[in-house]
């Protein structure tokens, strides 16, 4: 009979969110979970040993955290080997940061966030870095366990249909949710017509992935329209602001950066206040987008074939 277990992200006992967000995405990217602790560490009540011995394969391990009286939730899956104390050579750890050993996961399932009928929050009350648990006494802990079984074996749900954000029967005329358009917008001004079909279908692709990798966690890429403009991606229930670019160049980003700030002002009063993010098809150097951080707006980009971003999975 298998078992479950809850290991935290932030590996090291870290609360710095980048930190977080770099084990984050070595989880997602990896299919893995780590553990700060050595295998053989006695300390901290043997967590690192549990983690490399008693978890057994055919387990599953839930990663998630209790943060700010909320869930955090990277994903969750299958144990399928003994423990390991390296990663692929694809896989990148946080700068600085070294970890006692990882189990990798296979099938393993992304989920930012669980759905409101399951009652995450109430299986996360310990405070150590690796929990146990307990279905067969507790009933919030059989409902996320049946939860997670049913994620594993199941096949992600239709796309999302178009709808109008609002009240029933009302809305604005301006400004609403619809479907996300099979060719969307691009403002190109100076651009040869080869070059713009060149953008238009690498942008288009991105797009594709990146809805069907939310797709995959039950959530919803719409996108969004502002009387005669329409952004590039719009997840409603997050406030999720996304413009898709083709290339990682300065140029690229500075327009992404203005269409967001111009869609953000015009929908606030609709919509509030968004996240606003940049989907991009490769992870940039880090110095040259640093200057995004004080506007508040994040980075998304694509690792084969998974998604990662800087905001600790507000995107991914």
């Amino acid at each position: 009979m298998r078992s479950y277990w809850v290991v935290s992200p932030n590996v090291n006992n870290d609360h710095d969110q980048e930190i977080v967000s770099g084990w984050r995405n070595a989880s997602v990217t990896g299919s893995a979970a780590f553990m700060g602790c050595a295998p053989d560490n006695e300390d901290h009540k043997g967590i690192g040993k549990k983690f490399a011995h008693e978890i057994a394969p055919g387990d599953v391990i839930l990663i998630a955290r209790r943060y700010n009286k909320q869930s955090e939730i990277v994903g969750f899956g299958i144990v399928r080997d003994k423990y390991k104390t390296s990663v692929k050579k694809d896989v990148r750890i946080p700068e600085g940061g070294s970890f006692g050993s990882g189990r990798n996961l296979s099938p393993f399932i992304v989920q930012s966030r669980p759905p409101a009928s399951i009652p995450l929050i109430q299986a996360l009350g310990h405070t150590t870095a690796l929990a146990r648990l307990h279905p067969h006494t507790r009933k919030a802990h059989l409902r996320v366990c049946q939860w997670m079984e049913k994620r594993l074996g199941r096949r992600p749900d239709n796309d999302p249909q178009t709808r109008t954000h609002g009240k029933p029967g009302g809305g604005s005329e301006d400004i609403k949710i619809v479907a996300s358009p099979r060719n969307h917008q691009l403002d190109y001004n100076i651009r040869t017509k080869e070059k713009v079909e060149k953008a238009e279908k690498k942008e288009a692709v991105l797009l594709m992935r990146y809805r069907l990798w939310l797709k995959r966690q039950a959530r919803q890429l719409a996108t969004a329209k502002y009387r005669k403009l329409q952004c590039d991606g719009f997840e409603e229930e997050r406030r999720n602001l996304i413009e898709a670019k083709s290339s990682i160049s300065r140029e690229h980003i500075r327009m992404a950066v203005g269409q967001l700030l111009d869609y953000a002002f015009q929908g606030e009063k609709e919509f509030g206040k968004p996240n606003m993010g940049i989907l991009l098809p490769e992870e940039p150097d880090p110095n040259s987008v640093d200057w995004l951080q004080p506007l508040k707006i994040s980075l998304i980009w694509r690792k084969k074939a998974a998604f990662l971003d800087n905001a600790n999975g507000q995107f991914t």
